[in-house]
């Protein structure tokens, strides 16, 4: 029980406290939007790139894990497949329908999917989220990143075909945002080549992980503005419904034809069902989406999780 305590006192520590903090910092004029960019590109660019590099490096290499990216593309690219196609279709703004589409790419599997999975299953819960994680951080640099500058520069065009100026679409994937990626192939070649990873490395990712979680959380804390985002709570019904039901039913019928362990089956449901990921805020900041649509979905998915959700699977699953 006080193993159980300790991890939920990391829920308080890495994920409510910093938003709360960024919250009160920005109210007072503490922390400007200045610092708040440069928040997230110091998280994106070097915290991520770091833990790429080292998760990738220690990631198990085994036939049993074989199905999880497989499972992961799933339950990012599933519910990204349904706002592109068709949930988003409502929205006739190119930012709006480009926010709708980040906020149903982009899930909390490695952060708040993590800690979950921990208080339930230890050690090897939390190892399977940073498989989702890594998986997730794909996604943001190469996918999420690339379609928020495009429904931006849609809208620049009025509607017409975006045109990429300069770099063209490769800038897109080829930009300081993206360096993270290098930091995933680096350990991934330092994994299959066989050469250990330092202990040391292993203590700074635990101290990295932390400092990263206070660097995402408190320009969120300082985006949030309830005032602003009340006017779109009615609009996340559909996401409500993609993130606790549409996604969670789907991935557990695949795990129960595919996946034995019941212990994995029961992770995957976890991971499909996290609310909206915080990234989703960052970068609809960074590319001059809607941000006040991501807040809403992320307050509003995030406490129904914390409240109703988690603790209800926690009985379930534990």
């Amino acid at each position: 029980m006080d193993d159980i305590n300790a991890r939920l006192v990391y829920l308080l520590t890495d994920l409510i406290l910093p938003l709360i903090v960024g919250y009160v910092l920005y109210q007072r004029r503490l922390l400007s939007d200045t610092a708040v960019n440069r928040l997230i590109r110091i998280n994106v660019i070097v915290f991520f790139t770091l833990l790429s590099l080292f998760s990738f490096w220690a990631l198990p290499l085994t036939r049993d894990l074989l199905l999880l990216p497989a499972f992961f593309a799933l339950i990012i690219l599933f519910p990204g497949f349904l706002s592109w196609r068709f949930l988003g279709r409502r929205f006739h703004s190119p930012i709006d329908r480009g926010t709708h589409l980040i906020s149903a790419l982009l899930s909390n599997i490695g952060t708040l999917g993590g800690i979950c999975a921990y208080i339930i299953y230890g050690e090897r819960g939390f190892a399977y989220a940073q498989i989702g994680g890594a998986c997730q951080n794909l996604t943001l640099v190469l996918l999420a990143f690339p379609a928020a500058q495009y429904f931006y520069l849609l809208h620049k065009a009025h509607g017409r075909t975006a045109r990429m100026e300069g770099r063209g679409f490769l800038g897109l994937l080829v930009s300081w945002n993206q360096l993270s990626v290098l930091g995933m192939a680096a350990g991934l070649l330092l994994n299959i080549g066989g050469f250990a990873r330092p202990p040391v490395l292993s203590e700074a990712f635990s101290y990295i992980i932390h400092v990263s979680a206070w660097f995402a959380m408190l320009p969120v804390g300082s985006l949030i503005n309830i005032r602003r985002a009340r006017h779109f709570f009615y609009l996340t019904a559909d996401m409500i419904l993609l993130r606790f039901l549409i996604v969670p039913l789907v991935t557990y019928a695949a795990a129960q034809l595919f996946i034995r362990d019941p212990i994995v089956q029961n992770a995957l449901v976890i991971f499909a069902s996290v609310p909206a990921a915080i990234n989703a805020t960052l970068t609809a900041r960074l590319y001059r989406l809607n941000v006040d649509y991501t807040i809403a979905v992320f307050l509003v998915t995030t406490i129904l999780y914390l409240t109703v959700l988690f603790p209800v699977t926690f009985f379930l699953f534990r």
